[in-house]
């Protein structure tokens, strides 16, 4: 990591409070969109929520720590989200493809974000669900990704690695 590139106003490391409200938003959005897609089902099964579910542990827990925080400065450090620290419980620091980890961020959270929409969506429009009971998930839905992503500005703008992280969203100098 290039010390020189890094943001020296960034913050060193965030509360854990922060850190939990943080994985708390993440986690009720990711419910949400279980719960609204659950109606869809394949072979009798809610298959595309449960993939969904998995998706996300996988690439949260699993891939994006491995390609994007072992490759960060807040590896093994609380970092807005805490996966700083998750990361170096689970990988060898600089062991991962940071080029890489940008690319799958993007797709991840573009997947995240954007399935349960569009499955929620649609399900309404095929009359699969009425639009009063997918409300109920849908409008929390897509306002707990629009509280993510101001989120997302807001740390990457208060960020060391602001400069040189593939996935940062603060402006450039």
């Amino acid at each position: 990591m290039n010390k020189e590139k890094l943001y020296e106003d960034g913050v060193e490391e965030c509360s854990r409070g922060y850190v939990i409200c943080e994985n708390v938003l993440i986690f009720g959005m990711i419910i949400l969109g279980f719960l609204g897609m659950y109606p869809l089902k394949i072979i009798s099964l809610p298959l595309v929520s449960i993939l969904y579910v998995l998706f996300a542990v996988i690439m949260l827990f699993f891939m994006l720590r491995k390609h994007l925080c072992t490759n960060c400065y807040y590896y093994d450090k609380w970092c807005h989200c805490g996966w700083g620290k998750l990361s170096s419980a689970i990988f060898k620091k600089n062991t991962g493809d940071q080029k890489l980890g940008g690319k799958l961020a993007g797709l991840t959270w573009g997947i995240l974000m954007g399935l349960p929409i569009i499955v929620m969506i649609a399900m309404i429009a095929i009359n699969e669900v009425s639009l009063i009971d997918e409300l109920v998930y849908l409008v929390p839905f897509i306002a707990l990704v629009a509280i993510n992503g101001i989120l997302h500005k807001i740390d990457c703008e208060k960020c060391k690695m602001q400069f040189i992280c593939p996935g940062s969203a603060a402006k450039k100098p």
